[in-house]
């Protein structure tokens, strides 16, 4: 009965983080054909100025995901129903208000760069996704409730709303004088009705006014995942304006394109990133051991598929598919490739123990390794770059993601044994205070 549990319960979650690579796969999706749209319409202006919207919302999601929503996936995804839905009311209100004061910042940004001569098209971006964001915060934050409720399949029914309508009316745009700013509305409109169509799947309605009291009940966590993901975000930037900087355009260009190669291993780490940490959750409730083999599943599945793909990516585009997919940027991308493949197959060994400290609660060592491993990255990269250009930037990018897997690691196995350390130490005095005296 015992190894029946087991391969049933095996099932739900290989089904959990199935839902999750299905919903990245629709969300990609959704951003690849928004861009097909602005660069077929309004060209590289009006594609540039989509990029640099797209930039801050990023941001701003990271915000909101940091103070909202990563706290209900560590705390809440192994929790009673009831409890839950009073948490996703909290975080969701959160998520809104986070909307409003980023789209009230993005709105002032962009009427200064209206008055600019040389930035109205930004500005009017600006506007637009000002005016969108509470509506794209709070249909991100459907996405973590439903993953946290292990109800994927929710997930992926919002977001294929979401990009279906945006489709719709993306594609009826070729027919309106469409600029970047209805671009941007349909972005964010046609989110805000998924975010609406999100309440009726959950049956839970944001609730802004308990926003201080989420944040507030875990200002433990908050604040640190906000350093988290701001740094995270920051890292990748930084490298790219070095490697610019030392190498040329043309540099930056041709590690873009090698890294579009492993463009499917992005968007299935991304698909898992998304349920990890709920799953992490569920784990522990089983032990520690129950963690430590999801963690080492994850990250060593990922790994695997990662090189996996680089294998294909190595004895296939040579053949003519690189110059196809690429044009003549292949032969600059060709030499970056494996290095390329090398960094993406350990940065998949970072998924599983970031996903455990997370589970853990352990907000600052997760903190702590972000600090550290972007710190090399832009160090190592920066340094390769200006030694060897594009090539130095890579292999030491793919160094930096070596090293970092095992600083992820070793956190990991160190907030186990405290973990460990602390509940003997619980049981120890549970037993004194029941006996009297020491057991």
């Amino acid at each position: 009965m015992t190894g029946l549990h087991a391969r049933a319960r095996k099932r739900q979650t290989a089904g959990r983080l199935g839902w999750g690579i299905a919903d990245q796969a629709v969300s990609s999706l959704g951003n690849f054909l928004l861009g097909v749209f602005v660069a077929r319409l309004l060209g590289a202006t009006g594609l540039g100025a989509l990029g640099v919207a797209l930039l801050a919302y990023s941001i701003v999601l990271n915000c909101s995901r940091a103070l909202s929503t990563d706290a209900l996936m560590v705390r809440y995804s192994a929790a009673e129903e009831d409890s839950r839905r009073r948490a996703v009311a909290a975080s969701s209100g959160v998520a809104v208000l986070i909307g409003v004061a980023g789209g009230a910042i993005c709105v002032l940004v962009g009427f200064v760069l209206k008055a600019q001569p040389a930035g109205s098209e930004a500005g009017s971006a600006f506007v637009a996704l000002g005016i969108v964001l509470p509506g794209l915060t709070l249909q991100d934050s459907w996405r973590s409730a439903f993953f946290a409720a292990g109800k994927g399949a929710k997930t992926f029914v919002n977001d294929s709303v979401w990009t279906v309508l945006m489709i719709a009316v993306l594609f009826a745009g070729q027919y309106l004088d469409f600029g970047i700013t209805r671009a941007l509305l349909t972005f964010g409109g046609t989110a805000a009705i998924a975010g609406l169509f999100g309440i009726w799947q959950a049956g839970v309605v944001p609730r802004p006014a308990g926003a201080i009291g989420w944040l507030r009940l875990h200002s433990d966590l908050g604040p640190r995942f906000l350093v988290e993901n701001v740094v995270l975000g920051a890292g990748g930037q930084i490298r790219t304006l070095i490697v610019a900087a030392t190498g040329g355009l043309a540099a930056a260009g041709a590690i873009r394109g090698a890294e579009m190669l492993i463009g499917p291993v992005a968007a299935l780490l991304m698909g898992i990133g998304q349920v990890a940490v709920p799953e992490a959750a569920r784990a522990l409730e089983r032990g520690g051991r129950a963690l430590w083999r999801l963690c080492a599943g994850l990250s060593g599945g990922l790994s695997a598929m990662a090189l996996a793909w680089g294998v294909v990516i190595l004895v296939f585009l040579p053949l003519g598919i690189g110059d196809l997919v690429l044009g003549s940027v292949w032969p600059d991308a060709q030499v970056l490739v494996l290095g390329v493949i090398v960094s993406a197959a350990a940065g998949c060994l970072h998924v599983g123990p970031s996903a455990g400290l997370r589970a853990l609660g352990r907000a600052d060592k997760t903190m702590r390794c972000q600090l550290t491993v972007t710190l090399l990255f832009v160090f190592l990269g920066g340094l390769g770059a200006l030694a060897w250009a594009a090539r130095g930037a890579v292999w030491g990018t793919a160094a930096a993601s070596i090293l970092g897997a095992g600083i992820w690691w070793r956190q990991l196995v160190m907030a186990q044994r405290e973990r460990r350390a602390a509940t003997e130490a619980i049981s120890d005095s549970t037993e004194i205070d029941s006996t009297g005296a020491p057991a």
